[in-house]
């Protein structure tokens, strides 16, 4: 086994005593510290999730800019295809159908 050094041993006790000496004496700058670094840690911390908050953010408004895009778009397709001309044309066109003159038309009544 190993032998104790006890002169060691006796000098690192009293290295302890004065470090904790100097950390009661000046423990008020210690909790200053310790308030700066939690400080300092925080604000980088709040700082990411900022960016990562905008950069989240710029998705969406990209994602809501493509879906404007295609609702004008859709609109547009939609004018197009319920435009009066268009299906009359069509129905002519493709199904034969004409407008009924005015001997043509029947009314139904009412009850």
């Amino acid at each position: 086994m190993k032998k104790l050094d006890l002169k060691r041993f006796d000098a690192h006790q009293a290295l302890l005593q004065i470090i904790l000496a100097d950390i009661k004496q000046y423990r008020g700058l210690l909790v200053w510290l310790v308030l700066a670094l939690g400080s300092a840690l925080l604000t980088v911390y709040l700082t990411h999730l900022n960016r990562e908050l905008i950069a989240e953010r710029e998705e969406l408004l990209k994602h809501r800019d493509a879906i404007d895009v295609e609702y004008r778009h859709l609109v547009i397709e939609q004018t197009t295809l319920s435009s009066h001309n268009r299906i009359e044309s069509l129905a002519q066109r493709e199904l034969g159908m004409q407008r009924p003159t005015d001997e043509q038309e029947v009314l139904v009544p009412w009850r």
